[in-house]
């Protein structure tokens, strides 16, 4: 082979995009706060982008609205247990968006109400939105199409909000939190965070900030492979001060699946055993087909922080 075929050859190979040590960790963290105290880097963007297999709020967005493949999979999962369950017909509205899109966004809510901590209340500024994580979506229904308080009554927002840990999402917003969050009510912001979490967040019914503040101090085995029964019941006994729960996880070496099943015993309701409380928040993949990769970005405009 010729030197300048060689040449030609190495100038068609485009390198890999390199990503920071801080977005991988990003990435790898589904449980990733963001919120006004906590800022995404501008070049944060997952690497694992899909569209999902649902219906939207307009046609011409059916091709624009982008999630993370897990979040995307468990999204498709809620909409069709909606449909075959209760007969409602869930619409995606917003899914990811560019640190770009979402200053975009902002720029337009300040030019509309002239102040920036006005605009801050409906829209969140650049790097502090989690819909650049990838993991939130901003859902309607085929009879409620506004993003407002009021959808929290419709029968499509209240079975959302009774269903939605069952496929690993939780209601990021609620008003009793604002203090918290910084965010008024949103009943519609979903946040994907895993069965595991959603499950023991609906439980505790408490907004991601203050869990996070208890499994903080839990091992990340525990964090990463317990059942909603198990983080759920932990993070209670430490919220009354009882540490005494944190024993049981001291100066452990081997096999984490006893630990985890002797920890969650006595949280375990009559009737339900360990493995079935197991399998429920970590199902065993159905096999699928290779991941789907899609390039373009979503580019409309939404107030949804």
């Amino acid at each position: 082979m010729s030197l300048a075929l060689l040449c030609s050859y190495a100038e068609q190979i485009t390198p890999a995009p390199t990503v920071s040590l801080e977005n991988r960790a990003i990435e790898d963290n589904l449980l990733y706060l963001v919120n006004k105290d906590n800022k995404l880097p501008a070049d944060y963007e997952p690497s694992d982008l899909v569209l999902p297999k649902v219906k939207t709020r307009k046609k011409s967005l059916q091709d624009k609205i982008y999630l993370r493949q897990e979040a995307a999979v468990k999204l498709e999962e809620m909409f069709r247990a909606a449909e075959t369950e209760a007969g409602y017909k869930l619409l995606a509205v917003s899914g990811y968006r560019s640190y770009g899109i979402q200053q975009l966004n902002f720029n337009r809510k300040m030019e509309e109400v002239g102040d920036y901590d006005r605009a801050s209340r409906s829209v969140m500024p650049a790097g502090y939105s989690e819909h650049q994580l990838g993991l939130t979506m901003d859902i309607q229904s085929d009879n409620f199409k506004n993003l407002n308080a009021a959808f929290a009554e419709t029968e499509e927002g209240i079975w959302l909000a009774e269903n939605a840990h069952r496929f690993g999402y939780i209601l990021r917003y609620k008003p009793e939190w604002k203090d918290i969050t910084g965010i008024a009510f949103e009943p519609w912001h979903y946040r994907y965070v895993g069965i595991a979490h959603a499950g023991a967040i609906h439980m505790l019914d408490i907004p991601l900030e203050t869990y996070l503040q208890y499994i903080s101090l839990l091992p990340p085995y525990v964090v990463s492979g317990g059942c909603d029964i198990l983080l759920a019941g932990l993070v209670r006994d430490l919220q009354v001060g009882n540490r005494q729960v944190l024993a049981q996880f001291s100066g452990f070496s081997g096999d984490t699946y006893q630990v985890l099943k002797t920890a969650t015993q006595p949280y375990l309701p009559q009737g339900l055993s360990f493995d079935e409380a197991q399998g429920r928040c970590y199902p065993t993949p159905m096999p699928t087909s290779a991941p789907r990769v899609d390039e373009d970005e979503e580019v409309s405009l939404f107030s949804s922080p």
